[in-house]
């Protein structure tokens, strides 16, 4: 059956998915171009040279940040 603009139900429903999924996929692809920026910022903050820190992964700039964390943690309480 035809709808007003001469699409089936189920064409209309077809592109309404791929609409869907679009819409999904941007707002995806934007999060993690959020996240991407949040990680290089924090490994800018690592006391190591930028050489060496722009190429680190998300997982290694997340240990790095905790072992980090942790030694002024420790370095705060022997003060």
């Amino acid at each position: 059956k035809a709808n007003a603009n001469g699409a089936t139900d189920r064409e209309s429903r077809e592109v309404s998915s791929e609409r869907r999924k679009e819409k999904s996929r941007d707002a995806a692809r934007c999060r993690r171009g959020k996240e991407s920026e949040v990680f290089y910022e924090l490994s800018k903050q690592l006391p190591i040279p930028h050489s060496t820190s722009s190429n680190l992964d998300k997982a290694s700039v997340m240990r790095l940040t905790i072992s980090y964390l942790r030694m002024q943690k420790l370095l705060c309480i022997g003060q």
